[in-house]
């Protein structure tokens, strides 16, 4: 006989018995922690959302998913593009807010306003002083960053509904795990010919967003160079060549320069010279770094330039693309590398057997949906890399510790 779920099940507490131990683990821990601790803040995180999960009836767990959480992101993607945010700052960041005179600046109907805004202090984002008047909170303040509220504007706004749409996906490619980077949930969902979401965000004008979400979800992250993570007055500097035009360190596919000008900045006497390559039009916006940093237009897809550098660095490009279109990035460093000197630095997420934290998950859903590609785990990184045919070797997984930040996965020839 087949086993059923009772109907009242979905309306009692997911887990009631875990609350008590729950409730301990978290006072034990905050009787520990000292503001600066990420490790042990993202444990209190995790205890608290299992706290929260066992509390909530399933019932009120699928409402929230389905009802408040779209409506959430409603309302705050509204409040980004109308300049909702922005404007309550420029007003006070601490000042009580009525809806009657913000309506009025932006030009919205208070009553929609007014709905909005009642669903965001309802999920907890706005303080409610009296009807209809509402102070800022940390996070509603933090949407008036663009690097913090364009992210809801081009994955929501912009891509969103390819996760919505994963299942019709699936269900057309009949349950496989998605690896064709030219045939992906995005393409489905948009009906787009256009080679992936990140080009198509650009076309459709959200270039701009999409750079300022890149650099708003590495914030409050160590850099790959932090000595915490990856050493290079040990393991880069010595035995580099200090010639002025020697290549240190190759950024491919580095964007607007983020990681490179850092590296720069904190190691300013750094051996060799600090190369940043990217796609022409890319490369052109790369205005605000320093500049003795060479400037590079390049496609990793075809052969590297740059032979026997230090280090050919990659942040978060290989989590783009699936493990033939990774094997065809990694074999032209590989034909680049000077063997027992070059090494290539891969700063990455990297998944482990068990216990993997929500924001790597999280990460690995999106690559996943959106680009048939994912975040890997430790034994994917060494199928990747050492069952490549391509000659190369991983050395070591480079970690701070912390749970839900990247790696430095170092890789040199065999």
């Amino acid at each position: 006989m087949s086993e059923t779920v009772d109907l009242s099940l979905a309306t009692r507490p997911s887990d009631a018995d875990a609350v008590p131990g729950l409730l301990q683990d978290l006072n034990a821990l905050q009787g520990t922690w000292t503001e600066g601790d990420e490790e042990t803040r993202h444990k209190m995180v995790v205890k608290a959302r299992s706290l929260l999960q066992s509390l909530l009836t399933p019932r009120e767990q699928m409402v929230q998913h389905t009802w408040a959480d779209p409506g959430l992101n409603a309302a705050l993607i509204t409040g980004v593009d109308v300049g909702l945010w922005k404007l309550m700052v420029k007003n006070g960041v601490d000042a009580v807010h009525k809806v009657e005179d913000l309506a009025e600046s932006l030009g919205m109907d208070p009553e929609l306003l007014g709905r909005l805004l009642r669903h965001v202090c309802a999920m907890g984002h706005l303080e409610e002083v009296a009807q209809d008047q509402y102070k800022l909170k940390n996070f509603t303040k933090s949407m008036s960053l663009d690097v913090i509220g364009d992210g809801y504007v081009c994955l929501h706004g912009g891509i969103g509904r390819s996760p919505i749409e994963f299942y019709k996906f699936l269900r057309e490619t009949n349950w496989r795990n998605p690896v064709d980077a030219s045939h992906t949930a995005f393409h489905a969902s948009y009906n787009s010919k256009v080679p992936n979401c990140m080009l198509y965000l650009g076309s459709i004008g959200m270039g701009p967003q999409m750079n300022h979400h890149m650099g708003g979800y590495r914030q409050g992250r160590l850099p790959w160079h932090h000595p915490k993570i990856y050493p290079v007055e040990q393991e880069l500097f010595p035995g580099a060549d200090t010639s002025p035009d020697a290549p240190l360190v190759v950024d491919v596919a580095g964007g607007l320069g983020h990681d490179i000008d850092e590296f720069k900045r904190n190691y300013p006497n750094h051996p060799g010279k600090l190369i940043l390559q990217d796609l022409a039009p890319v490369i052109e916006d790369a205005k605000d770094i320093d500049p003795s940093i060479e400037r590079m237009p390049h496609d990793f897809l075809t052969e590297q330039p740059i032979k026997g550098a230090r280090a050919y660095f990659m942040h978060s490009i290989l989590h783009d693309w699936p493990d033939d279109v990774c094997q065809k990035i990694l074999a032209r460093l590989a034909d680049a590398m000077k063997p027992g000197y070059s090494k290539i630095l891969i700063f990455e997420c990297v998944i482990p057997r068990t216990g993997a934290y929500w924001e790597a998950t999280a990460g690995d859903m999106l690559m996943m949906t959106q680009l048939s590609a994912c975040e890997r785990t430790e034994d994917q990184w060494h199928k990747l890399i050492e069952g490549s045919g391509l000659g190369l070797k991983i050395t070591r997984f480079w970690s701070s510790g912390l749970s839900a930040v990247e790696n430095v996965i170092e890789v040199q020839l065999a």
